[in-house]
């Protein structure tokens, strides 16, 4: 038996594989034939407890056992052949990744993971705390090389540009928006469509496909893209973003019309429905209202965002930039639909306002998750209790009707334990019915039209809520 450079324990014992831990100073191995896990005094040669896993271990891990210094609460099974372990999806079942608790005297199983991949093959473990990825490209990478792209194409700068029977167009891709959103081209060219994504939020990759031309890319956030085809059918076909990237993400969309240079057009008048003069009047008077309340809502994120000093934070930084992109572009708009108001064409008027209401709710959007972004950078940090809490809240649903720091379907947590103090609160989560008939519950059924579930938490899980709580309550000012 020796140790390797790797902190490992290497021993001569056939088909069983290692996995060493400093930090108890004991081993852990793989039975092959018995599909265990072993705990072993190595210096003593003792086995000290065994646990049961489904079925062959193909690898062990533990966590950062790779490294001079490994953690020494967890260790992952890599396990192959786990043929009753879930249900049959083929001829080939899913393997079985199994985490197991080694933090106390006896090892306990505590998560089954199917994988759907072959046998498992070795893995590396990092502690989450390491993982500092950047929150976005920087805008123009190049979706190959990771280099910056040529062909990068910034907002304003979008066009077409024709070179005999060559199509060259530079685009952009942003929440909720194609630029440019119609390209003419004529049969028989070759069209070459370079896509930037200008977004800056965290994880909003965006699609472009042209289906009928078998055309399709994925733009992750800063990345620049292309695409090129042969334009060999006439007629119109539709562009869109086939990753959803918003609520407005079914707008998100344009037209490649494909003309036959060789044949005369005619110009077509369609008419449709028009709407009374009081009919359209209401109808601008509506967009108009919508919009001066959703820019309310934007100012009050603004003055949020600079009071607490958003700059500091890049991540936040970014995406309020992405934001203010968006609402730079309403002043043109806006003075497009009052110019068509003042002489009466409510048509347009209403048309114009509509892009405005598009451009304000894509800053909405992106402000808001800049501030609670911004929230949890300014709050203080979490307990390990809290932390679970939040995540017992989150797996549970508990969001699904309580929004923090606002009235959603169900009440604001935010002051709930300062309401009706922690007992009440644990003892209601846990059964919610038996509170029903008290007035305070009585009151709040009223008012809701919905009754607390019973989502079954443990006593753990709910005490740990509990110290989430008094988190949301210690920085309520945030929220």
């Amino acid at each position: 038996m020796k140790k390797s450079l790797h902190g490992q324990v290497e021993l001569g014992l056939g088909p069983l594989h290692t996995a060493f831990d400093s930090k108890d100073g004991v081993l852990y191995t793989s039975l092959y034939v018995d599909s265990q896990v072993v705990r072993w005094d190595y210096k003593k040669l003792k086995v000290l407890d065994r646990i049961n896993v489904h079925y062959n271990i193909g690898h062990l891990d533990s966590m950062e056992g790779k490294s001079t210094k490994p953690k020494g609460d967890w260790l992952l099974a890599l396990d192959k052949l786990s043929i009753d372990r879930f249900n049959p999806v083929g001829p080939l079942h899913p393997q079985n990744h199994q985490l197991i608790d080694i933090s106390g005297p006896k090892m306990e199983l505590t998560y089954d993971l199917p994988i759907p991949l072959g046998e498992p093959h070795d893995v590396v473990s990092i502690a989450a705390d390491k993982l500092t990825p950047k929150v976005t490209f920087d805008i123009g990478t190049d979706s190959r090389t990771e280099k910056p792209s040529p062909y990068a194409t910034l907002a304003g700068q979008e066009r077409v540009e024709r070179d005999g029977n060559n199509v060259t167009v530079y685009a952009t891709m942003v929440r909720s928006h194609i630029n440019p959103e119609r390209i003419t081209v004529n049969k028989g060219d070759h069209v070459k469509i370079h896509l930037s994504s200008l977004e800056r939020a965290q994880d909003e990759t965006h699609g472009f496909a042209v289906d009928s031309m078998n055309v399709h890319a994925s733009l992750e956030p800063g990345k620049t893209v292309t695409v090129e085809f042969d334009a060999t059918e006439e007629g119109v076909f539709p562009y869109y973003c086939t990753e959803f990237c918003s609520a407005l993400h079914l707008e998100m969309m344009g037209y490649l019309m494909v003309k036959d240079p060789n044949k005369q057009y005619a110009a077509v008048d369609a008419k449709g429905t028009k709407l009374t003069p009081e009919q359209l009047q209401a109808q601008y008077k509506k967009i108009v209202d919508t919009n001066k309340a959703t820019d309310a809502v934007i100012q009050t994120v603004v003055k949020y965002l600079k009071e607490k000093g958003y700059e500091k934070y890049p991540a936040v930084n970014s995406m309020v930039t992405d934001a203010l992109d968006q609402y730079g572009k309403i002043p043109e708009v806006k003075s497009k639909a009052d110019a068509a108001a003042s002489k009466g064409d409510l048509d347009q008027a209403v048309l114009w306002e509509n892009q405005v209401w598009q451009y304000m709710v894509k800053t909405a959007d992106v402000g808001l998750r800049a501030k609670a972004r911004l929230a949890r950078e300014l709050a203080t940090p979490m307990s390990e209790a809290a932390g679970r809490g939040e995540k017992a809240y989150l797996r549970g649903g508990c969001n699904g009707c309580h929004v923090i720091g606002q009235v959603s379907s169900g009440p604001d947590l935010t002051g709930s334990l300062k309401r009706k103090g922690e007992q009440w609160v644990y003892e209601f989560t846990m059964d919610p019915e038996s509170k029903f008939n008290e007035p305070y519950t009585k009151g709040m059924i009223h008012y809701f039209n919905l009754r607390m579930p019973n989502q079954h938490m443990t006593s753990e899980e709910t005490k740990d809520i509990v110290e989430y709580m008094k988190w949301i309550d210690n920085n309520a000012d945030l929220f």
